[in-house]
């Protein structure tokens, strides 16, 4: 093998010294480095919490929470109630209840008091009292009966019809009752039809227009000495005790029924004709009453009545009830005279009380179905 000798001259050995130097200086950093970062990552693994493992729990099963959601009140009946006023004469309005055609019938849900009774060949017809709130449209206006009269007279009530029985005729001329009939010149205006059908009875209307109007040219007086024959309470308040009474039927016969269907959420029942809700022209909505007076008055044909026109015994004393909030009490009724008012007390013997809103009083014959439930 053949040795290499490298010969340098003085600036050769500088260089090589330098190189030298140099290469020592780059070991030295490098390892100093590596020293450094060795130390660095020791003292960050010291500082760095680990990733805790994630621990997988079964969840627990809660209860249901219950949220009890309160709705907004619908506004009721009763709510607007316009107490008649004492001093007043009401218009009392006698309204056709007879077959289908008169449907829908107009202001009975809206009248402060609603008489129903008995009329010939099974029919009923209503007698309906407005103390200031008489509705746009009212009907389909019918004759007069001589006992409904009875019942105006204890309102000193204007008492609007289109003809009448015989006997009412007598008794308007007796008692000198101030009427609004239709079949007279005076008061023919005070009503139109809605058909043009000549042979359809069950369409003649009035308005609280035509009968102011009319009022005005008859120079009635509007009011009254006569009390109120009712008192109601200021608000709604519950029969101390009774009877359930969250249904009301009465059957006058194959031709005529009425029930009371208690709504719980509104306090009053919703009113049904024939196993239909009753609705009114006016609102397009079912009548609803907050009170129902039954009471049970002698009921008989008048002899040789071709008609088969009925008599009441109107005067006297008799049972019945009253019905309001879902309870029915027994009650008694008493009256003096045919022009008197009717008193209508409880088992204690204390007048009846009424509350705000729609009273109906159901006038039957003893000899019918009534049922309370």
């Amino acid at each position: 093998m053949k040795k290499f000798k490298i010969k340098l001259n003085k600036r050769g050995w500088i260089l090589l010294a330098v190189a030298g130097f140099s290469i020592v200086t780059i070991i030295t950093i490098l390892i100093m480095g590596a020293i450094r970062n060795g130390k660095n990552k020791q003292a960050g693994n010291m500082d760095i919490t680990p990733t805790p493992t994630p621990v997988l729990v079964s969840p627990v099963p809660t209860e249901p929470v219950e949220i009890t959601i309160i709705p907004t009140p619908m506004p009721r009946a009763e709510d607007n109630f316009i107490f008649p006023k004492e001093g007043v004469r009401p218009i009392a309005v006698m309204i056709d209840n007879e077959t289908n055609k008169v449907l829908p019938q107009g202001g009975i849900g809206i009248a402060q008091i609603v008489y129903e009774i008995l009329v010939e060949y099974g029919d009923t017809r209503y007698m309906v009292l407005f103390y200031n709130n008489m509705p746009e449209l009212i009907g389909p206006v019918r004759s007069s009966r001589h006992y409904f009269l009875d019942y105006a007279m204890e309102y000193d009530a204007i008492y609007a019809h289109i003809g009448w029985s015989d006997y009412a005729y007598r008794d308007l001329e007796l008692f000198e009752i101030d009427s609004i009939d239709g079949v007279t010149s005076e008061a023919g205006s005070v009503y139109w039809d809605l058909t043009r059908d000549r042979s359809n009875y069950h369409d003649s209307y009035t308005s609280p227009e035509r009968i102011n109007k009319f009022l005005g040219e008859a120079e009635y007086t509007q009011e009254t000495e006569k009390k109120l024959p009712f008192n109601y309470h200021p608000s709604d308040t519950d029969l101390p005790e009774g009877q359930s009474a969250k249904e009301v039927f009465i059957k006058y016969s194959t031709n005529s029924n009425g029930g009371f269907y208690y709504d719980s959420a509104q306090k009053n029942y919703k009113r049904t004709r024939l196993g239909e809700f009753q609705i009114d022209r006016n609102t397009n909505e079912p009548i609803r009453a907050k009170n129902i007076i039954i009471m049970y008055v002698e009921t008989k044909n008048i002899p040789q009545d071709k008609y088969g026109r009925k008599d009441l015994i109107t005067t006297g004393s008799g049972k019945g009830y009253y019905v309001t909030n879902g309870l029915a009490q027994e009650i008694t009724w008493e009256k003096s005279s045919r022009t008197s008012q009717t008193i209508y007390l409880n088992a204690k013997k204390e007048k009846i009380v009424l509350n705000p809103g729609q009273t109906w009083i159901q006038v039957v014959p003893p000899d019918i179905s009534v049922r309370l439930r």
